[in-house]
């Protein structure tokens, strides 16, 4: 949510956090996809989906020099489509 953007909290990090938001990314678009096609089948899958966003955001948060404080806006408005059990999912929820 920082004005001045994500910096890790130390250099060698910067690759995994730039594979952590390339993962986010991949994962929400899928997901967003999945949920267009409206299947009840599905279910599991936008589950399962949703827990690795989760785990996307709050390794990003641990990374990041100011937490959840500084992690982009697009992880901070994410929210699961399904009902999950709180201590799976990141602070921001």
């Amino acid at each position: 949510m920082s004005k001045r953007g994500s910096v890790p909290k130390y250099p060698s990090q910067i690759d995994e956090m730039n594979a952590i938001d390339k993962i986010f990314s991949k994962t929400l678009k899928q997901r967003d996809n999945i949920i267009k096609r409206n299947s009840k089948a599905d279910r599991d899958i936008i589950r399962t989906l949703d827990l690795k966003i989760s785990i996307c955001i709050k390794k990003r948060a641990k990374v990041t020099k100011g937490g959840y404080n500084d992690i982009p806006m697009n992880m901070w408005e994410w929210e699961p489509y399904f009902t999950i059990d709180k201590k799976l999912l990141p602070k921001t929820t």
